[in-house]
Parts: C-alpha cells; sequence; structure tokens
C-alpha cells in the first residue's frame, strides 16, 4: 500500500515536472520580435517568429514586442482608447507664435520600434518621453513662424522638421531605438476667446487673395491686348518712316537727275519744266480770260485734253 501511494506521488511529481518544463516552450508572432531574460539579463535580443524554448519561469522572462506595428503618441489631445472605451478628449496644447499671437494645436507622432531592447529597457515609458520631446520640437518651430504661416501654408514645413529634431533626439539623447515615421498636425485653431476675430481677419485674407488673382487675371488679359496695340503702332511708324524715306530719296533722285539735264542744256529744260507745272497746275484752278479789244468774256476751266484730240474752240473765239 505505501508503495502505491510512493508510485503516485512519484508519477504525479513527474507530470508536474513535465508541465513545467513545458511551459518553457513557447510562440512569437509575424508580427513580434521576441526578448528573453536569464536571471534578469538579456539572454536572447531578437527571437524572430516561430516556436521557441526558453528556460521556464523564474529562471527566465519572455517580452514580445511589435515591430512592425505603427504606434500612436498624441499631441494636444488624448486619443480614443477601445480597451478602456475612451473617446478621443481634447485638452488643448496652447502654443506661442513668432509674432506674439497665441494658437490651439493638436498632432500626432506615428512611430515603430526599431530595437526591442532599448525601447523595453531604456526608459520606463518610452511613449510619454516621445510625446514629450515632440511637444517641445512643435512648440520651438511655432515660436519661430507667424501666425499666419501656422494656419496656412506652414503646416508641412513643421511636420518635416519637427520629425527629423525628434528623431535626432530620440537616437542621440535618449536612446529609445524607435523609428519615426511621421508628424502628422492634424489641428491648429486660434483660443476660443479671439476665434471670431481670427474667422474675420481670415475672410478679409481670403478676400484679398481673390482680388489679387482678379487683378492678375486682368493684367493678364489687358497687357498683352496693349503691347499689341503698341506693337502695331510701332510697325505702322516705321512703315510711314521707311515710305517718307524713299519718297525723300526718289524725290532727291529726280531732282538731282533735272540738275543734271538743266545742265546740259539750261533753255530747253527750264520750259519743260514750266510747261509741266502749268499742265499741272492749271486745270486745278478757275480761270478769267479777258480780251483786251473789249470782246466778251469766255469764263471757263481749261481742261487738259486727251492725247491726240483736236482742241474744241470756245464760243468767244
Amino acid at each position: 500500500m505505501n508503495f502505491l501511494k510512493v508510485a503516485v506521488r512519484k508519477y504525479w511529481l513527474g507530470a508536474l515536472i513535465g508541465l513545467y518544463l513545458l511551459s518553457g516552450f513557447y510562440i512569437v508572432g509575424s508580427d513580434e520580435v521576441g526578448v528573453v531574460r536569464l536571471f534578469g539579463k538579456v539572454w536572447q535580443p531578437r527571437v524572430q517568429p516561430g516556436l521557441h524554448y526558453r528556460p521556464p519561469f523564474p529562471f527566465s522572462r519572455l517580452d514580445k514586442v511589435k515591430v512592425r506595428q505603427v504606434r500612436r503618441v498624441a499631441i494636444g489631445m488624448e486619443t480614443a482608447d477601445v480597451v478602456l472605451q475612451r473617446q478621443p478628449q481634447p485638452f488643448r496644447m496652447q502654443l506661442l507664435t513668432g509674432d506674439q499671437n497665441i494658437v490651439n494645436l493638436q498632432a500626432v507622432v506615428q512611430f515603430t520600434v526599431r530595437d526591442p531592447v532599448r525601447f523595453l529597457f531604456t526608459a520606463s515609458e518610452p511613449e510619454r518621453i516621445i510625446q514629450c520631446v515632440a511637444e517641445a520640437a512643435v512648440a520651438k518651430e511655432v515660436a519661430q513662424m507667424s501666425v499666419d504661416d501656422i494656419l496656412t501654408v506652414g503646416k508641412i514645413g513643421v511636420q518635416n522638421r519637427v520629425r527629423g529634431q525628434v528623431q535626432r533626439l530620440l537616437d542621440e539623447v535618449y536612446d529609445l531605438g524607435v523609428t519615426v515615421v511621421a508628424v502628422t498636425i492634424q489641428k491648429v485653431s486660434p483660443p476660443d476667446q479671439v476665434k471670431d476675430a481670427f474667422d474675420a481677419v481670415t475672410k478679409a485674407r481670403q478676400s484679398r487673395h481673390q482680388r489679387i488673382l482678379e487683378a492678375q487675371s486682368y493684367a493678364n488679359t489687358v497687357i498683352p491686348q496693349a503691347r499689341g496695340e503698341a506693337q502695331k503702332l510701332l510697325n505702322e511708324a516705321i512703315a510711314y518712316r521707311d515710305r517718307v524715306v524713299a519718297e525723300a530719296k526718289g524725290n532727291a533722285d529726280k531732282f538731282l537727275a533735272l540738275l543734271s539735264e538743266y545742265r546740259k542744256a539750261k533753255d530747253v529744260t527750264k520750259a519743260r519744266l514750266y510747261i509741266e507745272a502749268m499742265e499741272e497746275l492749271l486745270p486745278k484752278i478757275k480761270k478769267v480770260i479777258v480780251d483786251p479789244h473789249g470782246g466778251k468774256l469766255d469764263i471757263g476751266m481749261i481742261r487738259r485734253e486727251p492725247t491726240g484730240s483736236t482742241p474744241q474752240p470756245s464760243p468767244s473765239q
């Protein structure tokens, strides 16, 4: 009877020992990395996904870190928590801009774990450190900008600069073993006390921008037309200049040719010029011819007769 009791005790003892040893098996998920500590010191820093074995508790301890998970740290608000059934609650982080204005800012820092050992054992609250570093970096950047820039086109530049500063501080100062994926400014707004005034300024700025666009559109329409008219007038002036110069040169050449002929035969040339001048002038003026012997007056126009035609006698002849 005693032998049976001893056998049963040994059986249960062996079963317990076997279960204890089997408790050392563990599985690392596909998106995880395991960190095994033996007697309090890191024994296996990066255990890859799969089935593995470690000395059972209390000789070793296993920590699993999701290295592919993108974690979020909120700045200026509390994010929603599904486990605690907590809704997002903004608690407003107020910052002072470079032109002495106050704005409320909400942002989110996204990061992944690059080194599980450093993330687990460098600091007890790494998310809190990341949050504080990001808040300081954002406050520094906003303090160097005007309120107009931070409310409009300056957010992208702030996000990129804050991301670089946070990554540098987390690596060089805190050595947390994380990689900052992005810093996203979700909302920038003025305080509630001056929100109406900011809205009025924003509307005025938008109206000013619209007027500038309208003026630029009008200028883009009118200036080409004015340039076209100016070019047209310039071309007409150039054409008139060329025509006048050409006529002047022609008249000068004609005069020089007449001068040459005049020098050769002065009397003949003088008579020809006089006759040509009379032929050109007399048909254009009204003439009165008086008979010196007291005859009838003949008032009329002297017309240039066609070549080869016989002149008709006037009634007084």
